[in-house]
């Protein structure tokens, strides 16, 4: 019972029905249109028929008037066109009454010897008048048609004949049998029609519902954890574009539950240094190890610092990730921005006796940036660079105007530089060229990944270019903004 309900509430019933009601409405739609068509034809064709066979009584009428110069003796050759098409023939003078034989001699006597001149008014509007009565035998409209007997212009008798039911007559089957015989073959053409219609689209519907359960099956699967499930290439068309879909998100899915396994254990391995050393020099001062002087609280300080550092910038990258991160954007200098961060490592630069400088066209546009988040950018550039260049070198910070209206920031090092096979993926997350060095250092490889993520909030785009041993080269690109 379950599982005619199931059934009975599936896509592929509902296919069935909605062809069905579909079907349904066309065949009485299409049944409609061919009665209405086929009565105006039959009534037509019925008028046609009638109209043939008056003309041809009035011909015969006139001929017979114009060889005999009266209607006498005309009867027995009306009375056999009456039994012959089962119609009443009337002739009768101007004045609308019946002519006998006789009167039809005296008319003819005082006529003129000359030809008869007779016309037919073979303008229907003109010749036929139309009569609504019904005949008891069947409720169809009849024709009446009159015509005139003129001797030149004188009219000398009228003929006036239409359908009708004479008694003992053997009477012709109606035309609407017709239209009942349309409507049977319009019926059993329909339910044949609809029967092979609906076999035919369910048969249809369920090849292609096997492709939809396919991907449904997929689908449990891939939510039940396995996220190395794919589906193989579907059928029809527009199922197999979205089985490719389903396989691309599934890439994405696995590659960013991936990304975050990776993402908890590296968090995970940075926060453990820190805390480990916490632990050691706490343990060693209660133990009476290590005296709690300024030295081992400075060594304790820079410690948490490092911890509440590294924690802020998972923090921001969550953000990011969530899509919370809100920016707070005015109109500002990227050439102010890029001096506030020299003048910041100046004294960090000389420490390790490398030159920094700053390299700024003096008539920057001013674009539309949160200063404080992109100042946080040209940092960790800035500080990235120092960390990874030897005494003696050169890290140069310089802006450019674009020609687009904004401006392109470069920062420039002599430092060791990065090897191609790291360099497209140097703005991952806990990605380091040198892991132990950056450790050492106090990198957590994290830097670059704000960046990037940081400079695309803004609309731009960042890149890294590196020879190494000479010079590397971080550019990123913030684009002219419009006040919103």
């Amino acid at each position: 019972m379950q599982r005619l309900g199931n059934w009975l509430t599936s896509l592929h019933f509902r296919l069935i029905v909605g062809f069905t009601l579909v079907l349904a409405v066309s065949l009485v739609g299409v049944s409609l249109y061919v009665r209405y068509s086929t009565a105006r034809e039959i009534q037509r064709l019925q008028e046609e028929v009638e109209r043939a066979r008056a003309q041809r009584i009035e011909r015969v009428v006139a001929q017979y008037y114009d060889d005999n110069k009266d209607l006498a003796g005309i009867e027995p050759m009306l009375d056999q066109a009456k039994w012959l098409y089962n119609w009443t023939i009337d002739v009768t003078d101007p004045k609308g009454k019946e002519l006998s034989l006789v009167n039809a001699k005296a008319a003819a006597a005082k006529a003129s010897d000359k030809r008869v001149g007779w016309e037919a008014y073979k303008n229907l509007n003109e010749r036929s008048e139309l009569d609504q009565r019904s005949w008891p035998h069947e409720q169809e409209r009849l024709s009446r048609y009159t015509y005139k007997i003129k001797d030149h212009d004188k009219e000398v008798a009228s003929i006036e004949m239409g359908p009708a039911a004479l008694p003992g007559s053997i009477q012709e089957p109606a035309m609407s049998q017709l239209l009942d015989r349309v409507d049977a073959s319009l019926l059993w053409t329909g339910m044949v029609a609809g029967i092979f219609g609906i076999a035919l689209v369910s048969l249809l519907s369920r090849r292609a519902l096997l492709s939809v359960g396919v991907l449904r099956a997929a689908a449990r699967t891939f939510g039940g954890g396995r996220y190395s499930h794919r589906v193989p290439r579907l059928r029809p068309h527009e199922i197999g574009e979205l089985g490719e879909t389903f396989n691309s998100m599934a890439s994405d899915i696995q590659r960013s539950e991936r990304q975050r396994l990776n993402l908890m254990a590296d968090v995970a391995h940075e926060l453990q240094t820190p805390l480990s050393n916490i632990q050691g020099y706490v343990e060693a001062m209660k133990d009476g190890v290590m005296e709690p002087n300024d030295e081992t609280l400075d060594s304790v300080h820079r410690q948490v610092l490092h911890l509440n550092h590294l924690v802020d910038d998972v923090k921001l990258l969550s953000l990011m990730d969530a899509g919370a991160l809100r920016l707070n954007y005015e109109m500002g200098s990227i050439g102010d921005v890029i001096q506030r961060s020299v003048s910041g490592f100046k004294a960090k630069a000389q420490s390790q006796r490398v030159t920094l400088c700053a390299d700024t066209e003096p008539d920057l546009p001013l674009v539309r940036i949160d200063t404080a988040r992109v100042l946080q950018v040209v940092n960790n550039l800035i500080g990235n660079a120092i960390r990874h260049t030897p005494p003696g070198g050169k890290v140069t910070a310089s802006a450019a105007p674009l020609a687009s209206g904004g401006v392109t920031v470069a920062i420039v090092d002599t430092g060791e530089g990065i090897p191609e096979d790291v360099i497209e993926t140097i703005f991952d997350r806990f990605r380091r060229v040198d892991p132990s060095r950056a450790r050492a250092t106090g990198g957590a490889g994290l830097g670059l990944s704000i960046a990037k993520n940081l400079v695309e909030a803004h609309g731009g785009t960042i890149s890294a270019e590196s020879r190494p041993g000479i010079e590397t080269t971080f550019t990123f690109t913030i684009p002219a903004r419009i006040r919103g």
